[in-house]
């Protein structure tokens, strides 16, 4: 499960990372938008050595400038901390937005050279083009690899842009698994527990 959590975690954010390269046009179809930013994220990072041997200061870069621009982070950190969010105070928000995004590069960071290996092929999709929120289910192939399901599910912004803002991975939701994760958490210590939990996973 931990390879998978990286993987995971490696296409949530490889698949915002790919749009500013790409120059995708997010008000298309969410399955072309998910094909056309999958695609070409693999070729990024085959051609970018310095991201395959984890150089943390490209990580960084490439999450500062090619992530947070066009993922929908907020939202994704506001699910993942649920009900209590509403209690944290302006500072204590900033804060776990600031952690969250640290945990999720120290992971993703992992993955890169495993990543590489895949290609994506589009699963069976019945898409409401005149829905919100939907659903693209695809499959994660490489050779001599047990396939990976990998679904996306995507809110269709005031812009009418479609930007992910859950990822599942062998049936497990990124953002659900972390809200399950940090309920126990917040129960036990609340908001500021939370914090204290995730500097310490910031800092391993």
């Amino acid at each position: 499960m931990k390879n998978l959590g990286k993987l995971l975690v490696t296409f949530v954010l490889t698949l915002c990372a790919a749009v500013s390269f790409a120059s995708v046009n997010l008000t298309n179809p969410p399955e072309q938008v998910i094909t056309e930013v999958t695609d070409e994220v693999l070729t990024q990072i085959r051609n970018h050595p310095e991201l395959q041997k984890e150089d943390p200061s490209a990580i960084n870069n490439l999450v500062d400038k090619h992530i947070l621009p066009y993922s929908d982070f907020p939202r994704m950190t506001r699910m993942a901390v649920g009900p209590q969010w509403r209690n944290a105070t302006p500072e204590q928000k900033e804060e776990i937005q600031t952690l969250f995004r640290k945990l999720l590069i120290a992971v993703y960071s992992g993955a890169l050279k495993e990543a590489s290996d895949y290609s994506m092929q589009l699963g069976r999709n019945n898409i409401n083009p005149n829905e919100k929120v939907v659903l693209v289910r695809t499959k994660l192939t490489a050779s001599q690899r047990e396939p990976i399901q990998l679904d996306y599910r995507l809110l269709k912004t005031k812009d009418n842009e479609w930007k992910v803002f859950d990822v599942n991975v062998g049936g497990v939701w990124l953002v659900e698994n972390y809200r399950s994760q940090f309920a126990s958490v917040i129960s036990n210590g609340g908001i500021n527990g939370l914090i204290t939990e995730l500097r310490k996973k910031a800092n391993k």
